[in-house]
């Protein structure tokens, strides 16, 4: 018999903050940007934030999987159930507060009472039931939510079961699985079109041109409207890096993903940069059972692809020092993470070439390996390439770009893949979101029985045995080298001080700082 207990979160302070913030357009006499992009910037409106996007967005359907700072325009629009920090610490958004019971298996909601949708509609019990009910049967639910039930037992409440215990489903209710979007809008075929939420902005269609500049304005009725302070938005697509980096430079745009190799320019420019810690950077080696490509079958294979990248030089020299050779995919101090490990396949050639052949594959095999244009990782590409083909394996890069992009990437037709991982604060995402066969990051669903075992202990309990099986997890992925990690890397928000204040990125995933987070 499980004790009902109220969990109150804690207030989150909404202040009006005035901010001192020109943003420079550079124009063309065809009242187009100088960057190409289209859409005004806003010259001289101190209350205009303009933004460069890696990729565009894949429309606006909260369900979809959205890399890096493409996640701005999501939180534009949407609220998600909870609000969480860097670490997945819960704070209230559209529930006030919550009840966690019967062992974890049922989450009740108490919502916020008058709020409402952009379209006029109440956000109330049954339309958060009706989206989050879509959540469940997208891509990423059915990774984060499968076998969750839902249901709206009134207009203030809803109630979120799971079969078995999963004590971290409040931190799912803070990511894109916890967005909430009207009902009409869902059950339209217009989804990509214009968005209805109840987020702190609003989508200006007319003003936004789709693939190039989203434009979003104020949403005076946001419960926690005075959390952000810009009037109008601007994202601009700039895929590629030097564009987004020239743009900061010249006042296009105020802020930016960069990476390290820009930091001397942003300085030099007067600009500033954020960093975010817990990324890794390396392979994933998702046809683990060798259906597409029978020799990544072979764990020797897999651990030859390891031994055959000197962690210690890209760190210094592909991310110019901002970076530390790791063996692991958790992220560090996480609670799956192995304190010492010493690494278990560090750079040998000769050992590596010795793995292929006792595996019989001397003379390598070929590969398609993706890359999304704009993702910043065109340094990377050579090194993957170049060091695979130290082991006669023949690594075609296939180049993809466009809103699809990354579903692509995903739909399990890519035997190895380059994508930074692992970046949870909360480790036991990371085994939901990358080691399960329902896992979305585990393109070919490869089931491990000892995996599975250890899972059914993590979500039945806290504590030491639950801690010490998300660490048995992560030996039995490097034992069975199903990545390649090369290096837990950082990563940078560039941006104009004048323009933007900012001490600190809020995303628990640490790819991107979060739109509250701007001043």
């Amino acid at each position: 018999m499980s004790t009902r207990r109220r969990r109150g979160l804690p207030s989150v302070v909404g202040s009006t903050l005035l901010l001192t913030a020109l943003v420079v357009s550079g124009c063309t006499s065809a009242g187009t940007d100088s960057d190409g992009t289209g859409g005004a910037a806003g010259a001289g409106d101190k209350d205009n934030l303009v933004l460069g996007l890696e990729t565009d967005i894949p429309g606006w359907d909260p369900a979809k999987l959205l890399p890096g700072s493409v996640q701005w325009a999501s939180d534009a629009v949407y609220d998600t159930v909870f609000n969480c920090d860097e670490v997945g610490n819960i704070s209230p958004n559209i529930a006030e507060s919550y009840d966690f019971t019967d062992n974890n298996t049922k989450l009740t909601l108490h919502l916020r009472s008058g709020m409402k949708f952009s379209d006029g509609t109440e956000l109330d019990g049954p339309a958060v039931k009706t989206a989050l009910e879509y959540q469940v049967n997208s891509p990423g639910g059915k990774s984060y939510l499968a076998g969750v039930e839902v249901s709206s037992p009134d207009a203030e409440t809803v109630v979120l079961t799971t079969p078995k215990p999963k004590s971290y489903l409040t931190t799912i209710m803070c990511m894109s699985s916890g967005a909430v979007a009207s009902p009409a809008y869902l059950k339209s075929n217009k989804r990509d079109v214009a968005p209805v939420g109840s987020g702190p902005y609003l989508y200006d269609a007319a003003a936004s041109k789709p693939g190039s500049v989203y434009v979003l304005t104020k949403n005076p009725d946001n419960w926690n409207a005075d959390r952000y302070p810009y009037k109008k938005i601007t994202l601009k697509v700039l895929s590629d890096r030097t564009a987004r980096i020239n743009a900061l430079k010249t006042g296009q745009i105020s802020g930016a993903i960069t990476d390290a190799s820009a930091l001397s320019q942003l300085k030099s420019s007067g600009l500033k940069s954020l960093t975010q810690h817990g990324q890794w950077a390396g392979l994933l080696i998702t046809d683990r059972e060798g259906k597409t490509v029978p020799a990544l079958g072979d764990v020797r294979v897999r651990r030859a692809i390891n031994m055959v990248f000197d962690k210690d030089t890209i760190a210094q020299k592909l991310y110019q020092g901002q970076a530390q050779p790791t063996p692991q995919i958790f992220r560090k101090h996480s609670t799956g993470w192995i304190d010492g490990l010493e690494d278990p396949y560090p750079y040998d050639l000769k050992a590596a070439k010795k793995l292929m052949a006792d595996a019989g594959y001397t003379d390598g095999f070929s590969v398609e390996i993706p890359f999304i244009a704009g993702t910043g990782y065109d340094a990377a590409m050579p090194v993957v390439i170049q060091g695979l083909k130290e082991l006669n394996i023949n690594a075609k890069q296939v180049t993809l770009s466009g809103s699809n992009a990354l579903l692509d990437v995903l739909s399990g037709k890519y035997p190895i893949i380059f994508w930074p991982l692992g970046n949870h604060g909360d480790s036991r995402l990371t085994i939901d979101g990358a080691l399960l066969p329902t896992s979305v990051w585990n393109t070919h669903k490869v089931a491990d029985p000892t995996i599975e075992q250890l899972w059914q202990t993590i979500l039945a309990g806290k504590g030491e045995k639950a801690d010490a099986a998300q660490q048995k997890i992560n030996q039995r992925v490097i034992d069975e080298a199903w990545f390649a990690p090369w290096v837990y890397m950082d990563s940078f928000f560039g941006y104009d001080p004048k323009v933007i204040d900012i001490n600190k990125s809020s995303d628990p995933n640490q790819l991107a700082p979060k739109l509250s987070d701007f001043r």
